[in-house]
């Protein structure tokens, strides 16, 4: 699973909020080198998510956790060591002010953009995401959907760069109120402050160290989770606090030294960025690198500041500014506009990048700052009324909100007007003959509109396999099926293995043997190939599985000796431990070995091609889209996996069926056919068009059945 749909978050705590006063207000200890690290972190960021380079761009977050950490807690320990008590309603006001007005603003507007785009479930989707953005708990939403097999490729949420911020929120529920408790306890037994300090330094240590071990653990066993968890991030803002805890004696550091510390720092942020990539175990060990060398320069900027051109100019300084409102506006817009104009290229980053620069602009001059700075929240005096800075600020937001009701209004008369009106289905349900299915599938690569399609977009994500469906076998999947039967065998038995491809074949081979007197048996395990080799699946419960589950199928096989087995498996698969071996090369092996070996019992053996690789019809079909923009074409490497195949599965008693024709016609291939959805997502066919395929499938199948052919 790629790293960068899970975005950092900029911490939204002005380098000068350590000071108390009023909020916004610029003092002698601002540390521009800190608003450059800033700068640093949200670039990458978004060159990453955007150009996909620097590949370990996605390790801004953890820059950013860094800075949160050390400035919330030098604000907090300031305000202790100043007034004797934190005051935690003054702090939660200030984080309000802070986060919540350009939060919600880019909440609320691309929820209702994503409502004018989205069909179906995937707005429905977007408004949930929306909902746990807003309460800050968008990380575990992420984690659950990130944990599902069948949502890993599902399509992008706009609101998924939310996470960091939702850790963040839950970091600062906790700790404030801890710190709170441990410099009043020890105040009120007369503790120095620097005792206090040490204190607060050792309950630290062991946050940080619990935090470290728990993530690694989680790594191991949850990585989806771990990447988005509170608890196995919590130790790079622990870190971040050590950081300010230690300030006394970091500004004891040489000034001859404090350079080389910073330098150092940078340096390594650079190297960060560069040789972290998606298959780096995160956030243990893979942020240690950024972690660590952001703790340089905070720590070098302590007691003294430096001129650090490549962080302290005032170009990257104002990136520093409005970094919170880049980072918010840069991944809706790279969702939304990727959905609107799928065929843009790269107009889709100049786009983006153009528009999260305006946006940022915008909405960091007439809200984040003004807002910031105002004493909205801010107790009053008697008689007095909370103002936001006057009739100036009052103006900038209504001009704001005029550009935003005016661009709502636009593209809602847009989206009126595009989208196309009801039609009747381009197609009937089934076809019976494979010069019939070709001509709808040329009609639907000549289409201009939509049709009334079956499955509606609606019911996509509602869509799924039959109940026990490719959950494996017992006990290697403790909630898997029950595969080594004990009754008596059927008089004809045919058994599907293979990976979730597999699975959804169970309803096209269902509907050609059942009818005939066949019992299906179900063998198939989502994310587990049915090939003689250790493979990776995105979930780490099913790697763990995998091997298991095979050992079990094998059984079976070898104990019912089945009188057809038909295997189909994805081809883009994790292999453990390749080497130098190309993965065709690799598959073609393990395919072959499978079919040797752990097939032999079996009577016959079929292969069915997988469908060819295509768009995500709930990302792909937009009100503004038409059904050119959701065409996919088979590329080289889908042809190469083909021959792989053929010879591989080809062989006595085994027969390679392609389905290629079922799908394409001239290499384009179409996300629908005769009104019937092809894909329930970029991979899996659905149960319909399964369906719709039973001539075609029954065509081809009885010869072998029969023993008319080789």
């Amino acid at each position: 699973m790629r790293k960068d749909p899970m975005p950092s978050g900029p911490l939204a705590t002005p380098v000068h909020d350590a000071a108390p006063g009023r909020p916004g207000s610029r003092r002698s200890g601002f540390r521009p080198d800190i608003q450059g690290l800033r700068a640093f972190a949200v670039v990458v960021v978004i060159l990453d998510h955007v150009l996909h380079w620097p590949a370990g761009g996605f390790v801004g977050v953890d820059v950013f956790f860094v800075i949160s950490g050390f400035l919330i807690t030098n604000l907090l320990l300031t305000e202790h060591g100043r007034t004797g008590r934190i005051s935690f309603a003054d702090f939660y006001r200030r984080r309000v002010r802070r986060i919540l007005p350009l939060a919600v603003l880019v909440l609320v507007t691309t929820y209702l953009a994503s409502s004018l785009l989205f069909l179906g479930e995937r707005a429905r989707s977007t408004a949930w995401d929306t909902l746990y953005a807003a309460l800050f708990t968008a990380n575990w939403r992420f984690a659950a959907v990130g944990t599902d097999y069948w949502q890993t490729d599902g399509p992008v949420s706009p609101l998924r760069h939310y996470w960091s911020l939702a850790v963040e929120e839950q970091f600062y529920l906790v700790w404030p109120i801890l710190l709170g408790l441990v410099l009043g306890y020890l105040t009120h037994r007369g503790r120095r402050r620097y005792a206090a300090r040490w204190a607060v330094g050792v309950v630290l240590s062991v946050i940080v160290l619990a935090s470290i071990a728990f993530a690694l653990w989680e790594v191991g066993h949850r990585p989806t989770v771990a990447y988005f968890s509170t608890v196995s991030r919590a130790w790079e803002l622990g870190i971040g606090a050590l950081l300010a805890v230690a300030t006394p004696l970091l500004a004891r550091i040489p000034a001859t030294v404090r350079p080389a510390y910073q330098w150092s720092g940078l340096v390594g942020l650079v190297v960060s960025v560069f040789v972290v990539n998606e298959q780096t175990p995160f956030p243990v060990p893979g942020a240690f690198l950024a972690v660590i060398s952001t703790a340089l320069v905070i720590a070098g900027g302590v007691g003294g500041q430096r001129l650090m051109v490549p962080l302290t100019n005032r170009a990257v300084g104002y990136v520093g500014d409005i970094s919170y409102s880049l980072y918010l506006w840069h991944f809706p817009l790279l969702i939304l506009i990727g959905a609107a104009f799928p065929a843009a290229g790269h107009g889709t980053v100049v786009l983006t990048l153009s528009g999260t620069a305006l946006l940022s602009v915008l909405s960091y001059h007439l809200v984040e700052d003004p807002i910031r700075r105002s004493s909205w929240l801010e107790r009053q005096p008697p008689g007095g009324a909370p103002q936001l800075s006057g009739a100036r600020l009052t103006r900038r937001g209504a001009v704001l909100v005029a550009v935003v009701a005016t661009v709502a209004v636009v593209t809602t008369t847009a989206v009126v007007v595009r989208t196309p009106p009801s039609q009747t289905p381009a197609g009937t349900w089934t076809v019976s003959s494979q010069s019939e299915l070709a001509q709808q599938v040329r009609a639907a690569l000549d289409a201009t509109d939509w049709p009334v399609l079956t499955p509606s977009l609606g019911e996509l994500s509602t869509v799924s396999f039959s109940s026990g469906e490719g959950r494996g076998c017992r006990p290697a999947v403790p909630d898997g099926n029950e595969c080594a039967v004990t009754t008596p065998r059927p008089r004809r038995l045919a058994v599907v293995v293979g990976d979730s491809i597999g699975t959804a074949w169970l309803p096209l081979v269902r509907s050609v043997l059942e009818p005939a007197g066949w019992v299906v048996q179900d063998l198939t395990y989502a994310g587990c190939p049915f090939l003689a080799s250790d493979t990776v699946s995105p979930i780490e419960k099913i790697t763990r599985s995998c091997p298991g589950h095979r050992q079990a199928v094998r059984a079976v096989i070898d104990d019912r000796k089945p009188d057809l087995a038909i295997v189909s498996n994805a081809y883009q698969q994790r292999f453990v431990g390749t080497g130098d071996t190309p993965f065709q090369v690799r598959w073609e092996e393990a395919a072959r070995t499978a079919r040797e070996q752990w097939l032999a019992a079996a009577g016959k053996v079929v292969a069915l091609q997988p469908p060819p690789l295509g768009p995500d019809p709930k990302s792909c079909i937009t009100r503004l889209s038409t059904p050119r923009d959701c065409v996919s074409t088979l590329n080289a490497e889908y042809r190469a996996y083909t021959e792989v195949e053929r010879r591989a599965w080809g062989g006595r008693n085994s027969w390679h069926i392609a389905t290629t024709d079922w799908f394409c016609e001239d290499g384009q291939c179409p996300i629908f056919v005769g009104g019937v959805i092809v894909r329930r997502d970029g991979n899996h066919i659905t149960a319909e068009y399964a369906r719709k395929l039973t001539p075609l499938f029954g065509e081809v199948l009885t010869p072998i059945l029969s023993g008319a052919t080789d």
